[in-house]
Order: structure tokens, then sequence, then C-alpha cells
């Protein structure tokens, strides 16, 4: 015959099992001097916006391609920004630009972004623009406005040959700031535009080839990005709705560039979301390091 066996009882002003569980957890947190516990609460939030913020930045940079856009019009302006560096740089980009017969048609609104001190390009811009539109007027296409629907801007040079590495924070900070303001519309420079023309709008394209201030520009659009700064979704037809202002990028590596790349084609190659070569060596260079890497020809004639 079974001894009878009485329940156990809890002992009084003991605590449930749960709670000795939760204790313990916390007991390295309640064991900490005052000035240790603020300390971890600030390393934890700062870990948890650390993983959100890089959660974000891949969300921006795996951006899906936009799979359609209304026709450009007055409506639904297209914004192509062109950034110019000196010399080389602007004569390549401008060789390239100028194979393109319709590009003030698609490209409504163009913004072209030279350097501080870069005379030569603006003069080149301007001139480029001129004959864009002498050769459209000969062929009766020319748009509305369509000499009024280019800007070109100036930004503080991010270093300059010689500059101090220990001032070219500085200066970089400040070309930073300028090209955010330019992907805003918000520059000085739009103000003082011939014509009274509104500042354009978030650039749908950045194309570059190379110039130092390519990378801070792109830099600035990642920015804006980030924060979810861009333009308002336009309607399409047979009301599909589109986002415009998406700032894609466009990469050309100079044709100077036949085996290596350029120290700027290295900084921005995993991140832009074309990357053209003009050689075939570069291109078998680069075979399964990037996806995103293009052969495309020589492009300059």
């Amino acid at each position: 015959m079974k001894a009878h066996q009485t329940p156990l009882k809890q002992p009084q002003g003991s605590f449930p099992g749960g709670t000795i569980i939760w204790i313990t957890m916390f007991t390295p947190l309640i064991t900490l001097s005052p000035i240790q516990q603020p300390l971890l609460f600030i390393f934890a939030g700062l870990l948890i916006l650390l993983c959100l913020s890089f959660f974000r930045l891949v969300q921006v940079l795996r951006r899906q391609p936009v799979s359609r856009r209304p026709p450009p019009s007055s409506r639904n302006p297209t914004h192509l920004l062109v950034v110019l560096g000196s010399g080389g740089h602007t004569a390549e980009m401008l060789n390239i630009l100028n194979q393109y017969r319709r590009l003030q048609l698609d490209f409504t609104k163009r913004t072209y972004v030279v350097s501080s001190g870069d005379d030569f390009s603006t003069s080149k811009a301007r001139d480029f623009e001129a004959e864009m539109l002498s050769n459209l007027s000969s062929s009766s296409l020319v748009p509305e406005d369509a000499a009024l629907n280019y800007s070109v801007v100036t930004v503080h040079r991010a270093r300059r040959v010689h500059q101090s590495l220990l001032t070219t924070p500085v200066t970089s900070l400040r070309c930073l700031w300028d090209c955010l303001n330019v992907l805003r519309g918000t520059h000085r420079d739009f103000k003082s535009q011939p014509g009274g023309k509104a500042p354009p709008s978030y650039p749908d394209l950045i194309l570059t080839n190379g110039p130092g201030t390519g990378v801070i520009v792109f830099l600035a659009s990642i920015i804006l990005l980030f924060f979810g700064l861009s333009s308002p979704s336009t309607a399409g037809s047979e009301a599909e709705f589109t986002q415009s202002g998406q700032m894609r990028t466009i990469f050309i590596e100079s044709w100077a560039r036949v085996k290596t790349l350029s120290l700027s084609g290295r900084l921005l190659k995993p991140f832009v979301h074309r990357f053209l070569v003009q050689w075939p060596q570069l291109a078998a260079q680069q075979q399964g390091k990037a996806k995103n890497v293009e052969f495309v020809g020589s492009l300059v004639t």
C-alpha cells in the first residue's frame, strides 16, 4: 500500500519559477552602477539604430528599376543630371551625349554640374546645348522653351590640386552640401537662371564618367533616398503610377581606362545601377566581380 504523498507547498515569500528566471536574467543590470546603466541602454539603442540604418541602406541600394515612365512632357518632365569634370572628362562626356540626338526631347530638363573654377566645362556645356538646339531647329522638333530647359550649376570643389589632406574633409563637406542642394533644386544657381524657370525636380538619372565630384553627387543622392526624399509619384498612361525623380545612376568609365578602373570607378562600382566600360580587356578583368559591369564598346567618336 502506497504512502499518501502530500504535495509540496511553495514556501511563503518565495517567487514563482518564471519570476526567478527573469530576476536571474536582469541581475547583471541590477548590479550595474548608476553610471553604467544609462551607458548600457545608450549602447543598445545605438546598436538597434545601426541595424535599422543598415537594412534601410540595403533597401535603397537594391531598388528595382522603374518599369514604365510616362512620355516626357511639361506635365511629366524627365530630368537628367550630368556631372562634368575639368578637361578630358568634360570633352568625353559631351562627345558621348552629342551622339544622342533626342537628348532634349527625351529629357525635358537637364542639369550640368561643374566644380568651382572650371570655366571650361561651363562654357562647353552652354555651347553643347546651343548646338543641340540648332540641330533640333532644322528638324522642326524643338520642344517648348528648349533654350531655357537646362541649367549649369557650380559646386565647391571637393579637393583642389596639392590641397592639404587636413583641409580636404572641410572642402568635401562644402561640396556635399552644394550637391544636396542641387539634387533638391534649391541651389543658388537655379535662382539666377534666365526666363524665371522653376528649379528642376529631383533627377531621374545621374550620369558621370569619373570626376571626383561625381562621387560626392552620388553620395548626396544616397543620403536623400535614405531619408525618403524624392519626387512625388506621377500618373502615366492607363492610370498607372510610376515614381519620378528616383536618381538612378550610370557610371561610364573613361575611354582612357583600358585595363584598370579609375579611383572613382572602384568606389562607385558596387553601388551604381549600371557601370559601362569601353574596352573588352577591362570588361574581362571585371568579369565575375560585379554584375552591373557592362561592355558597350567605344562610346567616343
